[in-house]
């Protein structure tokens, strides 16, 4: 008997060749995952490019040379978790200095707690226990961050039933921010009884201070009254005049009026003063205002339509309509004129006196005005038109941006609301007055010439869920009660079919070879 000889040379060749091929296969995959981790990058294939940056956000990202911080504070059922991951995903693909970091406020409280105390999140619960947050995304940067709201990433119209994702350009104006070395600097006027900063009060202003402070603006007061008027107004990028109860003189109405000459940006928040007889008296800036050519009525709002005002009191508090302009964008809606609306408490009109002002807030065509309160204050006599002065529709708040002074950047701003009411501490508390909250913070935006960036295109709207017409729901009828249960019937006959025919093969198989075989 002879044994085949082994053939020990072939053997470790082909040993040897297949370890080589392991080996180059393992180098080969670590140089591809090297090359991906290098070269990162992603394609957008929903139909409306939602991920697609535009080249603003790029240069803004590839701009960026030290960290930044996103914190997500969304729950993984959260709908736009998914739009803010896919997000993040596409801008860390440009940079690698952008760190995103979701936590669920639901699922990971201790952590949730922690990043609240860091940064002054003001936080809430559901009727079913869920936690709420006035900041959905915080875009940090050392000390500096920029809170980003959920009205901030997404424009429903409820009208239409469409949603307009707005993601990139909150996130792209964050990060732009962020990135400024120097606070920007919000003065407020005091010296004139004005609302105060430090005024925890529901009329007060320190939740709209508090939301500056989050926005990374420096609030500072200055007192404008005499002997006290030399604080500059030079390094304020806007000012406020919230609710002054005493009349400005000349020389502070001069230097406010100077300071918009040269550039800067202006809200008068004015409600009716009142004489020792119940007149609507002169507030002192009316020639700061007829710089914009805007004309302060002097009188006292009263709205007489029931869809409008309060319940309570005799119209003096009411909703007003806002009107289409750089201010009212987050409330006025495309195919709902009306939107949100602000509330206004102890209000006077306004009028245009040329073009170069727009209407912002206007009453209904039911409102009315007077300019003599005795009748009502002393003489207890109800509110009604036959003393009116002037008869709805009614403006309570204009906008106007002047000629570009030589060397500035922009051209000074003015924005004046008849009412003080839309700074008010509770339109921040109560979520029923969004929209005094949204205006007052719109309007600080557009004086302050924030958000700087205007180069990041919209992203075209899509309907909002499942929309059912006649149509649709006859051809739901044919699929779930014809075409899915034919479909099912005709493969569940086709699978019968198929098992019959291999079981009559299978016996003819077995039949023919039990007769090939031999016979004992």
């Amino acid at each position: 008997m002879r044994w085949p000889q082994l053939r020990w040379p072939h053997l470790r060749k082909e040993t040897i060749l297949a370890a080589v091929g392991v080996m180059a296969a393992a180098v080969i995959l670590v140089c591809v995952n090297i090359l991906v981790a290098r070269f990162y990058r992603r394609w957008d294939v929903t139909s409306s490019r939602l991920y697609t940056l535009a080249d603003a956000t790029k240069v803004t990202l590839h701009s960026l040379s030290e960290p930044v911080e996103v914190a997500v504070f969304l729950g993984r059922s959260d709908p736009l978790t998914a739009s803010v991951r896919q997000m993040l995903e596409a801008y860390g693909a440009e940079t690698r200095h952008l760190h995103a970091r979701f936590v669920d406020p639901d699922q990971s409280p201790a952590e949730f707690l922690a990043l609240q105390q860091k940064y002054g999140i003001l936080t809430g619960k559901t009727e079913d226990g869920r936690v709420v947050t006035d900041a959905t995304l915080v875009v940090a940067r050392g000390d500096r961050h920029w809170f980003i709201s959920t009205d901030d990433l997404v424009e429903y119209d409820d009208q239409q039933g469409r949603a307009r994702p707005k993601l990139e350009q909150a996130l792209t104006e964050a990060i732009l921010n962020v990135q400024e070395r120097r606070r920007q600097k919000m003065c407020f006027s005091k010296g004139h009884r004005e609302l105060s900063v430090d005024d925890s009060s529901p009329i007060g202003l320190l939740e709209f201070r508090q939301r500056l402070d989050k926005n990374n603006f420096e609030v500072e007061s200055i007192d404008l009254s005499p002997p006290m008027a030399k604080g500059s107004l030079a390094g304020c990028q806007a000012v406020v005049v919230a609710g002054a109860q005493v009349p400005f003189d000349a020389t502070a109405a001069a230097k406010l009026q100077t300071y918009l000459q040269q550039g800067g940006g202006l809200l008068l928040l004015l409600s009716p003063m009142l004489d020792d007889d119940n007149r609507v008296r002169s507030s002192g800036l009316e020639p700061v205002s007829k710089l914009a050519g805007i004309e302060i009525n002097r009188d006292f709002v009263f709205e007489a339509d029931p869809g409008a005002r309060l319940p309570a009191g005799s119209g003096e508090s009411f909703f007003a309509t806002p009107k289409r302009h750089a201010v009212t964008a987050g409330l006025a809606r495309e195919g709902d004129p009306s939107g949100f609306r602000v509330l206004a408490s102890s209000a006077q009109s306004l009028k245009n006196l040329d073009q170069r002002a727009a209407a912002l807030l206007v009453t209904s065509d039911q409102a009315y005005s007077v300019r003599d309160l005795r009748w009502f204050l002393q003489a207890g006599e109800a509110p009604s038109k036959k003393r009116a002065e002037s008869r709805g529709p009614l403006v309570l708040a204009m906008a106007a941006e002047l000629a570009k002074p030589a060397g500035s950047p922009r051209g000074p701003r003015l924005v004046v609301v008849g009412t003080a009411s839309v700074g008010w501490s509770r339109n921040w508390r109560d979520p029923t007055l969004l929209g005094g909250r949204v205006f007052t913070e719109s309007a600080v935006s557009w004086l302050a010439a924030r958000p700087a960036l205007v180069s990041v295109p919209e992203k075209p709207s899509h309907p909002i869920g499942l929309t059912l017409t006649e149509k649709s729901l006859s051809e739901v009828w044919r699929y779930v009660l014809l075409y899915m249960p034919g479909s099912a019937a005709v493969l569940g006959f086709y699978v019968m079919l198929r098992r019959r025919s291999l079981e009559r093969r299978r016996r003819d198989r077995d039949s023919a070879q039990s007769q090939q075989e031999p016979r004992a």
